[in-house]
């Protein structure tokens, strides 16, 4: 009987049970509600970044979509913007890395990975990414635009003799000394630039001497001034060309041709009715195609591999612009991003928090949008 009766005695009250199950069930829910926080996939608009820009022609969407236009620009892993003759460099964050005033403002840029070129008033200075000072020239002549390599830039120059106009290309080193200068006077020169390695220019140019039209390759060693390869492709115009290694892809309107050693085809792919939106520069480079009457809005995407594999995959409505990554393809439409693994299978959709109108690669991982007057850095999700 006294072990029962001291039984009983130990019982906890009623309400103590219901007070400290309370408190259990409160702690459960702070512990579930902090865990879920943490754990929460964000938002778009938690990622996007503005900014400090103005877009002057914002509602030019085509003038609006070249580096030209815009005043800002990637340059290997940071954010390059202009004010003036100001540049500012930042990073992924938007915080300032550097700042560098130029000789001027107005100024054209092009960069790459590790060098910016400023061209403008016959003049070409050269930084690279942290912002030092490479060299700077003037030219005798007007440059027209400038390629940059690895580790060489050339520039396109206009210049008036006795009332007649040269044409020349241009290629310096980084420490601004002039390796080479090709005579294109009177030459239609559609594009020019070098290799994935900088080893080489080429020269891609459009031949109408004749019946049909010729686009012609010409590919230039700088350091000992010589040609080392001429390709001549008949019936159609070359608009693109990569260069990586012993591999060429020339993208014409009707083919697109790969070249081994930069000389024997080895194979080419009908692209007729396509139209090259994206590279993926990778060892076996990937090939973005949309249909070529596709101006406002894409209902399907073609990528070729450098090894002649390929896909299609039908998109939904509304997609506008692709950008293609190492593991994912992106199809932005104004207010949605739908994503695809680059085996053309479906992942998901994301939805933005507002419309946009036009997209550009930025840094790695990160796309550059716009709306109205205003441009956004987005980490791709």
């Amino acid at each position: 009987m006294n072990l029962l009766k001291n039984k009983k005695k130990r019982k906890l009250p009623k309400k103590k049970i219901l007070f400290f199950s309370f408190i259990a069930v409160v702690v459960i829910v702070l512990i579930t509600g902090f865990v879920m926080l943490l754990t929460r996939g964000r938002e778009l608009s938690d990622t996007m970044l503005e900014l400090p820009v103005s877009l002057s022609s914002s509602s030019d969407t085509a003038a609006a979509t070249t580096t030209q236009a815009r005043p800002y620009f990637a340059a290997g892993p940071y954010i390059v913007y202009t004010q003036g003759d100001l540049l500012t460099c930042l990073d992924a964050k938007l915080n300032t890395v550097w700042q560098l005033r130029l000789f001027s403002s107005g100024l054209e840029y092009t960069s790459d990975n590790d060098i910016i070129a400023a061209t403008g008033y016959g003049v070409i200075q050269v930084i690279d990414t942290k912002g030092q000072h490479l060299f700077s020239t003037q030219l005798d002549g007007e440059i027209s635009s400038a390629r940059i390599g690895k580790d060489k830039v050339a520039v396109y120059v206009y210049q008036t003799v006795d009332e007649a106009t040269k044409q020349y290309i241009v290629v310096f080193d980084l420490n601004g000394e002039s390796l080479y200068q090709i005579d294109v006077t009177d030459r239609y020169v559609l594009r020019y630039g070098f290799d994935a390695d900088s080893s080489l220019l080429y020269v891609l140019e459009l031949d109408v001497s004749g019946s049909t039209p010729i686009s012609r390759i010409l590919t230039y060693r700088p350091e000992t001034q010589s040609v080392t390869g001429r390709i001549e492709l008949k019936n159609q115009i070359v608009s693109s060309l990569y260069i990586s290694g012993n591999q060429m892809y020339a993208i014409g309107t009707n083919q697109m041709t790969m070249f081994a050693s930069q000389s024997a085809e080895s194979a080419s792919i009908m692209i007729y009715g396509w139209a090259l939106n994206d590279i993926c520069c990778l060892p076996d480079p990937r090939f973005v195609f949309v249909p070529a009457n596709s101006e406002k809005e894409i209902n399907i995407v073609r990528t070729i591999r450098g090894s002649g594999n390929e896909l299609t995959i039908n998109l939904p409505p509304g997609v506008f612009d692709i950008v293609h990554t190492s593991d994912k393809i992106y199809c932005f439409a104004n207010d949605k991003i739908f994503v695809y693994t680059v085996e053309g299978k479906y992942l998901r959709m994301y939805t933005l928090p507002f419309e946009i109108s036009s997209v550009e690669r930025a840094i790695e991982k990160h796309v550059f949008v716009t709306q109205g007057n205003k441009a956004y850095l987005l980490p791709l999700p």
